[in-house]
């Protein structure tokens, strides 16, 4: 038996034309907006703020909201998280990072060692030691060293400042035995480690 060819059928293409916008979405939705009651209005933002953690932080940022400290420490470890995050399929790649929350994790710190926060900043110190130094030994270049550097300088000053020389020497031992790459902040730690 022979085998017959098939003609190959070409679909049909239709050609969308270019729509050119005349109304601008945002002026409906100020429209809209201008509206509603203010009781509505406040409303509506908070649950848009409770559905999106995005939205929330915006209009934290934007209200100038002071956290109390462990709202405070609850944020900043969520934003560990979020910068630390690797995706498994992507190791020994330039992948992706979440830069945003490495700067919303040094400003907590800042902010918790304010508070005099100085054990919960210390023990969040740790986590992101050990979950930054494991995202910078799954990436190709560590392209996130220094932002993680910059989050742990700020403790470690905070620290030394403190002036309690074995709490000191036992922290900077935990955070250089957390740093799977043996690098990140290692001079200022073993400083820490040796003037004590």
């Amino acid at each position: 038996m022979s085998k017959k060819k098939v003609p190959k059928r070409k679909l049909a293409t239709t050609r969308v034309p270019k729509l050119k916008l005349t109304v601008d979405r945002f002026e409906l939705i100020d429209n809209a907006v201008g509206k509603l009651p203010k009781a509505d209005l406040v409303q509506l933002v908070v649950r848009l703020a409770r559905q999106r953690d995005d939205v929330r932080r915006e209009l934290e940022a934007a209200l100038s909201i002071e956290m109390p400290a462990e709202l405070l420490i609850s944020d900043i470890k969520s934003a560990i998280d979020r910068a630390t995050v690797v995706n498994e399929y992507q190791l020994n790649d330039n992948f992706d990072y979440d830069s945003y929350a490495y700067e919303e994790v040094e400003r907590g710190f800042q902010k918790l060692i304010e508070f005099g926060e100085l054990d919960a900043v210390k023990s969040l110190a740790l986590k992101l030691m050990d979950q930054g130094s494991y995202q910078i030994e799954c990436s190709d270049e560590g392209l996130m060293t220094e932002e993680i550097a910059d989050c742990i300088r700020p403790v470690i000053k905070a620290v030394v400042a403190a002036n309690s020389d074995t709490d000191a020497s036992a922290w900077a031992k935990q955070m250089l035995a957390a740093d799977r790459v043996g690098f990140v902040c290692d001079r200022e730690l073993n400083a820490v480690l040796h003037n004590n």
